[in-house]
């Protein structure tokens, strides 16, 4: 049984709940607020907030991507030159539409706004989430190896990999669209942003393929097809997707290219377990590890470039990886369709939960509470727990 049907079987199992790092007041340039949403991801929110009330996408702050199916508590910006209010919407018959209250039995969102702040959000800016999950199906069997795992964890952490959500965010979870970009094949990435690893024989049929797709897109998608329509090439058409959904397939390789690195690290030292992951990818998790002081510390760079890791058996792994995927060096900090791409940066290898507790227990399910730094995912946690 994989690991949805036991912790998502309805969005109320998921709940999750920023730890803002700003406090609202008085004075400042932008309103805070707070989204509350359930079954709807963050993207699909911040794009009916600036349809519905003329904010430009781009001025909306935020510090990350919740679930989409899920009930979630998160946090916006916006600067004060726009009018803020108490906002609900609600997806009905097909469409949205905003509401004067939603019962959050559905798909939608509310808005609330709560003071001004001095600056805007940006990603990861927050302390970390708070997860309130129930496990659904949780026979015997998997109740032992679940307490099991746990003493595992309590002990060593688990390893601090990018969660399926890191690579949902794009169309297609079966390609990524940098790959293309990197090689300059920006009509290659169009079609791998639309439709993946699958064949299509109107491509190039620009009128086909907006009267296909049209009723499932976003007004941005759309004006991206009408530009290839008029004419536009392939790579000034790539340039009418907003930045931050130009950014995300470079955060989703970089992720894919990172958890491969510590994959491989944790296979080259430690007793390990692979457990299934999306896409038919797996991920290792250590059972023991012999010198956690070491390893709790241990950051991981994204290229190396900047941050040239020391550790010769990381060097090994990344070498391995980016080797196996081709990665070149002059990839590096490149600048691709109006962006920076492969970027160096660091991040943590090992994570510990706090405040883990059991809130409720019964034959068939249990109801887990526990907080996770920020960057860190509570699926990549219970994959361990349940072993799906």
């Amino acid at each position: 049984m994989k690991l949805y049907s036991r912790i998502k079987t309805r969005p109320e199992d998921f709940v999750v709940e920023e730890l803002p790092t700003l406090k609202p007041g008085n004075e400042g340039k932008f309103w805070l607020l707070k989204l509350k949403k359930r079954n709807t991801s963050t993207l699909e929110a911040l794009r009916v907030i600036s349809r519905f009330k003329k904010i430009p996408l781009k001025k909306i702050g935020f510090a990350g991507l919740k679930d989409r199916f899920a009930v979630t508590v998160q946090y916006l910006t916006v600067p004060v030159e726009f009018e803020v209010g108490n906002w609900c919407f609600e997806f009905r018959n097909g469409r949205w539409v905003e509401v004067e209250a939603f019962d959050f039995t559905g798909m939608g969102f509310c808005v609330e706004p709560l003071g001004r702040v001095n600056r805007p959000l940006t990603l990861g800016d927050l302390k970390g989430n708070r997860f309130t999950v129930v496990i659904r199906n949780f026979e015997k069997n998997l109740r032992e190896r679940f307490y099991r795992n746990y003493e595992v964890v309590k002990r060593y952490g688990f390893p601090n990999y990018f969660g399926e959500q890191r690579f949902g965010s794009v169309k297609s979870r079966d390609d990524f669209v940098l790959r293309y970009l990197l090689r300059g094949d920006f009509d290659g990435a169009l079609r791998s942003y639309f439709f993946g690893k699958s064949s299509i024989d109107f491509w190039g049929d620009w009128r086909k393929l907006y009267k296909t797709l049209s009723p499932t897109l976003e007004e941005y998608e759309k004006d991206l097809i009408r530009g290839l329509m008029r004419g536009l090439t392939a790579e000034k058409a790539f340039r009418i997707l907003p930045k931050n959904v130009r950014l995300m397939f470079n955060f989703a390789y970089q992720s894919f290219l990172w958890n491969e690195v510590l994959r491989e690290y944790v296979e080259a030292k430690y007793p390990f377990v692979r457990v299934p992951f999306i896409n038919n990818w797996k991920l290792s998790y250590y059972l023991e590890v012999h010198d956690i002081d070491y390893l709790k510390e241990l950051q991981i760079p994204y290229t190396g470039k900047e941050y040239p890791p020391e550790d010769p058996v990381l060097k090994k792994a990344m070498s391995r990886v980016f080797r196996r995927y081709g990665v070149k060096e002059e990839w590096f900090d490149a600048q691709v369709g109006g962006m920076a791409v492969m970027t160096d940066g660091l991040r943590r290898a090992v994570v510990f939960p706090e405040g883990f507790k059991v809130l409720e227990k019964t034959k068939r399910s249990v109801k887990l509470t526990f907080t996770l730094p920020s960057g860190s995912y509570a699926t990549i946690l219970l994959r361990f727990l349940l072993k799906v």
